[in-house]
């Protein structure tokens, strides 16, 4: 049986963090470039991808760092059930005026996480 490294695993969850918070960074903009060109289908895309994504890894790393690479498989039961409903009202979008709505409440969610130690 293999034996749990935690400074190794914790070196990498904080690399990880870096990395997400400089993509974030740099491509979030994206979704609401896409928006302004009114191409929905793309923004709903990177939206999901980019911004969701992002947050589902953030999420994962804060409440469930030993499966930090699961994406969204099994979100629902490791993470607290508020932050399950946060999550879930992100990610369904009703149309062009709830995912601006919702890109920029992601948005802010995203920055706040990062924000915290």
């Amino acid at each position: 049986m293999a034996t749990l490294d935690k400074d190794r695993l914790s070196k990498s969850l904080q690399e990880r963090l870096t990395r997400l918070r400089d993509r974030f960074a740099v491509f979030n903009i994206f979704v609401q470039k896409e928006i302004n060109r009114g191409n929905y289908i793309e923004a709903l895309s990177l939206y999901h991808s980019l911004t969701l994504g992002s947050i589902a890894d953030a999420l994962r790393i804060r409440y469930s760092p030993f499966h930090h690479d699961f994406k969204t498989r099994y979100i629902q039961y490791e993470l607290p059930k508020e932050v399950i409903e946060k999550l879930e009202n992100l990610y369904f979008v009703r149309d062009r005026k709830d995912l601006e709505e919702k890109y920029r409440e992601a948005t802010e969610w995203f920055k706040e996480m990062m924000a915290k130690p």
